[in-house]
């Protein structure tokens, strides 16, 4: 990846505030793409409903920028601050917990304006079992990435007291 950095970079010196300014341009280049894409994808996808096989391209680059933005600001720690204290540990837990309750229901709730309200026993049931996956499947995930923090927490600090 530096490789291709130094390759792409017209400035290969040592100066770091030229390297981060460099660096602030590549960014917003990146930021330019994306807003170009979505806006792609607002206007010839939802504006003029063109078929799908002409904006897909652009709404496949948005996901990709969007999915590496969040592999990278969680492997970072931007997304999830630290967790010190179990006590901190339950609250973030309560939490994600009520906000993967909300995105469930709001999931729910779009399914039946596009699909209309159920009216059979059997539909309704179709819609409690997406409420429970969907929170369950986007609360284990949270959970997960929320007990990955607290640990690198924990083995942060007794790194520190061991040293």
């Amino acid at each position: 990846m530096n490789n291709l950095h130094n390759r792409l970079s017209g400035v290969n010196g040592k100066n770091k505030r030229v390297k981060e300014k460099e660096q602030k341009i590549w960014s917003e280049i990146g930021m330019l793409a994306g807003a170009i894409a979505l806006l792609d994808v607002i206007i010839r996808g939802i504006m003029f409903e063109f078929p799908f096989k002409e904006w897909v391209a652009s709404l496949v680059f948005l996901f990709i920028i969007i999915l590496y933005y969040c592999i990278r600001a969680s492997a970072s720690g931007m997304l999830m601050p630290r967790i010190d204290t179990e006590k901190e540990l339950h609250k973030r837990v309560k939490q994600q917990f009520t906000e993967s309750i909300a995105v469930a229901f709001a999931v729910v709730v779009l399914t039946m304006y596009d699909r209309g309200i159920p009216h059979t026993f059997f539909a309704w049931l179709k819609m409690f079992l997406l409420f429970i996956v969907c929170g369950g499947v986007l609360f284990l995930l949270r959970f997960g990435i929320v007990k990955l923090s607290y640990r690198r927490s924990v083995k942060k600090e007794s790194k520190k007291k061991s040293s």
